[in-house]
């Protein structure tokens, strides 16, 4: 069973990651938006049934089925796309599509390094990392499995293509109206006015995402 959700280009969706500490709510810096509208988004739950066949009576050809029903999983989620070259409306004309491709897998490799770091200090608190699909209202916290594909290929050198798994584990809700104003503010955002502020907004995201901002993140 399974889902495939492909958006037209004509049709802005805002998809985003977010880093959430352990017992704190959004923080701007720790979420990434995705400049283009992921080519295709598959969500991929299972349902949960196992079987039992007996010696039955005859009535059912000497054989008794007994089915236990335990109920749909969580989704896995593929999710493909883009990041393209130019700037774009969805974050804001900050990032090029190459930076933001650079950001996002700092973005993932940021998230593991927290939590390792909140291991070796035994910290039992983790960060979470969410996914928001603002397209089709779906709120997950997930974790990346298995590979965590970013390609490029010699017919198209200036394009960086990704492809992730990840396995949600439990729904979050809706994101707090501040995360929704956030983004509103983004996409209200003249072309010109963001221009001058993207010098300034990348540089303090290369700030938390370099070493010092990762270590001053830590409790």
């Amino acid at each position: 069973m399974f889902r495939t959700i492909t958006n037209p280009a004509s049709q802005p969706a805002l998809y985003q990651l977010s880093i959430r500490a352990p017992g704190q709510q959004f923080a701007e810096l720790s979420t990434y938006t995705f400049p283009i509208t992921p080519s295709s988004i598959r969500y991929t739950p299972s349902a949960m049934s196992s079987r039992h066949d007996t010696r039955g009576p005859p009535t059912s050809q000497g054989v008794t089925r007994v089915v236990d029903r335990y109920g749909l999983t969580p989704p896995d989620i593929v999710i493909e796309g883009t990041t393209g070259w130019d700037r774009h409306l969805s974050d804001g004309y900050i990032l090029t599509g190459l930076q933001s491709i650079q950001l996002l897998q700092k973005f993932l490799q940021q998230y593991e390094t927290l939590n390792q770091q909140q291991l070796a200090a035994g910290i039992p608190n983790l960060y979470t990392l969410e996914f928001y699909d603002y397209f089709q209202s779906q709120f997950w916290q997930v974790e990346p499995m298995g590979p965590q594909t970013v390609r490029q290929s010699s017919d198209r050198p200036l394009l960086t293509y990704y492809r992730f798994f990840w396995m949600c584990v439990a729904p979050v809700g809706l994101p707090i109206l501040g995360e929704i104003d956030a983004i509103a503010n983004t996409l209200l955002t003249p072309a010109a006015q963001a221009a001058i502020n993207a010098a300034r907004t990348l540089g303090a995201v290369l700030v938390a995402y370099g070493p010092t901002g990762i270590a001053s993140s830590l409790p």
